[in-house]
């Protein structure tokens, strides 16, 4: 059994002490946005969102900041405060960890990439100062041009449903197979080795018949003869 060195103890000790004491001012802080958002000037009004977290970091409240970078330029919209209260507004749920920034009366002039930055003011940490990824805000003139293509694009599968349907009852009414001539008439001789035989009785069968009629017309007009004279 290995016996107990004290350094060994002394060494733990003066690690955990260490460690301790560094990461009493740690404080990391990350931010996530959606990537993409498409918005409306029909809605007069869209909220983009924003959550984070705080890991290590004092309970002080943070502070929330946004940015937006439109073609050629950048606006810092709240920093805390919105450079125009009445179109930006920014909205704090502490239980959830979450942001919003809302635009009111919202046009095309809007669209461009938002970013949500969080900061914990009482840390001195150089992570607990983040921003999101941003979010590519997308203002289009209306809505009427996409929902018409998807009522188009029902509007042609029904159609063409439809026109195979049709063609599929069509094609099978044409290709109903249709008895010939010869195969409406029972065929009395039928096949095989007696045909010729089956064939040379009917012959002989249909000379007697016209015999008869010949005999029985021979013998009424004999009879005709007889009552004239």
């Amino acid at each position: 059994m290995a016996t107990f060195k004290p350094w060994v103890l002394i060494l733990v000790l003066q690690f955990t002490w260490v460690t301790y004491y560094a990461g009493a001012n740690f404080c990391k802080v990350t931010v996530s946005q959606p990537p993409l958002m498409e918005g409306y000037p029909a809605s007069k009004h869209i909220a983009i969102p924003c959550t984070f977290s705080a890991q290590g970091c004092p309970t002080s409240s943070p502070t929330i900041l946004w940015f937006r970078y439109l073609a050629h330029t950048h606006e810092a919209l709240c920093t805390p405060n919105c450079i125009n209260s009445t179109k930006f507004k920014v909205s704090h749920l502490t239980s959830k960890n979450q942001a919003e920034l809302g635009i009111n009366e919202i046009n095309e002039e809007d669209s461009a990439i938002y970013f949500c930055g969080v900061a914990i003011s009482s840390s001195n940490s150089s992570t607990s100062k983040q921003t999101g990824s941003g979010t590519v805000l997308v203002i289009r003139e209306s809505g009427t041009y996409s929902r018409g293509v998807e009522y188009s694009m029902l509007a042609i599968s029904v159609v063409l449903f439809l026109y195979l349907v049709a063609l599929l009852a069509v094609s099978k009414l044409f290709t109903k197979p249709k008895l010939k001539k010869t195969e409406r008439h029972v065929n009395v001789c039928g096949a095989g080795s007696k045909v010729a035989v089956c064939r040379a009785i009917a012959k002989e069968f249909g000379k007697k018949k016209h015999n008869r009629q010949r005999r029985h017309g021979h013998l009424d007009k004999s009879h005709k003869m007889d009552e004239l004279s």
